[in-house]
């Protein structure tokens, strides 16, 4: 008897732990106890908060003393459309202070769960003020690539703009997620150039086909301006209960003639409730303001029937001053 009660307890040791739990986050020292006390609070809260809502199927109560306005609007956004939770009951970590010396906490591992799909892993952000409010939470990229992608940068100047576009980056992917229309559209140019690469299916009886060419699809290069671009994603974001976008295979180019000008290039992965498909996205950032950057370009094109050096990049366009 006694041995079939320890067997039992060791299984229940080894199960995952369900949600419903505190997540602790202790950091370094900061030299400020004060302040980070109030941060560690502050995460801790928001982290345990996720795991209780998420087993419970209710909405993240907020303390407002613990967050900006702004940060509060975004979670609710991005819960209304999935729900996740920390599976860690404690985060050890560093605190990493930005260009804007604010803060920022990464990565937090979160465990999702969408309707009719497994369980899937994504790293959060935990963004926070320099007063130690929590001012954003967003989805981050993979923390290695982050980092290598980071490092790259030769120069200050350059580490900061890195530093700024990948922020940028996780917030735009958020945005998708979290279906930020607003967002979206204020980091858009009035005067932005979106090309939508759409997948065609030729004719049986087309000239490719009689040749002896058995490819039946071709990509059409679609040109919209920025009011079509986002009536589109308005009808998109209506129709769908849930996004999820993922980034991946990020590359950093700066414009060999204007330093402030950026290239983006990346592999989308979307999947919402009634569609889903991967392709190459690219962005071309402006940083005239760089804490407004501004999208001049945003190009997607179909990674199945995009062959590598069909893909558009920065040298793809003329910059006229």
């Amino acid at each position: 008897m006694k041995k079939q009660v320890s067997i039992f307890l060791v299984i229940l040791m080894t199960l995952p732990i369900l949600a419903q739990h505190k997540t602790q986050v202790y950091l370094s020292p900061i030299g400020n106890p004060t302040l980070q006390q109030k941060i560690e609070k502050a995460a801790s809260y928001l982290l345990t908060e996720f795991n209780i809502t998420f087993k419970n199927g209710t909405l993240p109560v907020l303390n407002e003393n613990m967050f900006t306005e702004s940060a509060m609007k975004n979670i609710l956004a991005l819960w209304n459309t999935k729900s996740f939770y920390c599976e860690e009951t404690e985060i050890i970590t560093s605190l990493v202070t930005r260009s804007d010396r604010s803060y920022e906490i990464r990565p937090v591992s979160l465990v999702f769960k969408i309707e009719g799909e497994d369980h899937h892993y994504e790293e959060g952000v935990i963004l926070i003020t320099p007063t130690g409010l929590i001012d954003d939470f967003y989805f981050g990229l993979e923390n290695q690539r982050y980092k290598s992608l980071l490092q790259a940068g030769n120069t200050v100047t350059e580490f900061r703009r890195r530093q700024i576009i990948l922020d940028f980056v996780e917030n735009f992917r958020t945005a998708y997620n979290r279906k930020d229309l607003p967002y979206i559209q204020s980091v858009f140019s009035d005067h932005a150039l979106i090309i939508v690469g759409k997948v065609i299916e030729e004719d049986e009886n087309s000239p490719s086909m009689l040749d002896g060419s058995f490819e039946k699809k071709k990509v059409e290069l679609i040109r919209l301006n920025k009011q079509e671009y986002v009536d589109r994603l308005t009808r998109v974001f209506k129709v769908n209960q849930f996004i999820k976008v993922g980034f991946d295979d990020i590359e950093i180019y700066q414009h060999p003639l204007y330093d402030r000008i950026y290239g983006v290039t990346l592999l989308q992965h979307w999947t919402s409730s009634n569609y889903s498909d991967v392709g190459y996205l690219f962005l071309m950032i402006d940083f005239k303001d760089e804490d407004n950057p501004m999208i001049h370009v945003r190009t997607w094109q179909p990674e199945k029937y995009t062959s590598g050096d069909e893909v558009i990049g920065l040298g793809d366009f003329e910059i006229v001053q």
